[in-house]
């Protein structure tokens, strides 16, 4: 290789600035493409599978797809009591 050391440290700093602008401007990009789901649409149940869950909406209004790919684990999680008036006052 007859490239100094020296440039390829800084070529390698200047490719990890590149890659990572890239990266923001995929994610935005995919944020505005990504369309909420609306009133009667179902879609959480995949790719992690909740069939143990009792799911107790309607639908999934507002919420975004599940990445294909999801970088971390997460859940969004409510309560609901059945006895109660809109599910109890706790929220």
């Amino acid at each position: 290789n007859d490239i100094p050391k020296k440039d390829l440290k800084e070529i390698g700093q200047i490719s990890d600035m590149l890659g990572e602008k890239a990266l923001k401007i995929l994610v935005k990009s995919a944020r505005e493409k990504a369309n909420p789901a609306v009133a009667g649409e179902y879609f959480s149940g995949t790719p992690v599978d909740i069939s143990a869950l009792t799911k107790m909406s309607k639908d999934d209004l507002g919420l975004l797809a599940q990445p294909a790919k999801p970088r971390f684990n997460t859940a969004l999680v409510g309560i609901y009591v059945r006895s109660q008036p809109y599910g109890g006052s706790d929220k």
